[in-house]
């Protein structure tokens, strides 16, 4: 399981997470968990995903949010990370245009202060060597408790 904030410059904004497939093909295929950042509520309003290597295998990816391990589907199901049928950029949420076929949210999502980013390989097939990196940008819409 690798799914990791990557902190190595500015992003202008953005969460930057790499995720990596596994070689696990059915049971669990859990790639990883990101705990909401901030510990309030947070409205994600654009998303992209960037594959840099790609599955050998037809596995296939769900991003969402949820309890940490979980398969959810809600920012981009059953997304084909194989080689040959992906593009190498792809909008997981955009604001004014439709996202790709796979994503599931095109306008945002509510990520709850106790949930989790999600990573899943929903498909029975190995994702492994897949690697790429989800870019995501969020408004703070929650309040710190101690404030």
């Amino acid at each position: 399981m690798t799914a990791e904030i990557v902190s190595d410059g500015p992003q202008s904004g953005w969460l930057k997470i790499y995720v990596a497939g596994n070689s696990t093909a059915g049971g669990v295929n859990s790639l990883g968990s990101i705990a909401n950042p901030e510990g309030v509520a947070l409205h994600i309003t654009d998303a992209y995903l960037k594959t840099v290597v790609d599955a050998d295998a037809a596995a296939t990816l769900d991003i969402g949010i949820g309890a940490s391990g979980a398969d959810s589907s809600d920012l981009c199901s059953a997304y084909d990370i194989n080689g040959a049928a992906h593009e190498a950029v792809i909008y997981i949420i955009g604001k004014d245009r439709a996202s790709e076929a796979a994503a599931t949210t095109p306008y945002g999502l509510l990520w709850a202060a106790t949930t989790y980013l999600n990573f899943y390989n929903p498909a029975a097939q190995l994702s492994a060597p897949w690697e790429g990196y989800l870019y995501v940008r969020y408004i703070r819409i929650g309040e710190d408790v101690a404030a």
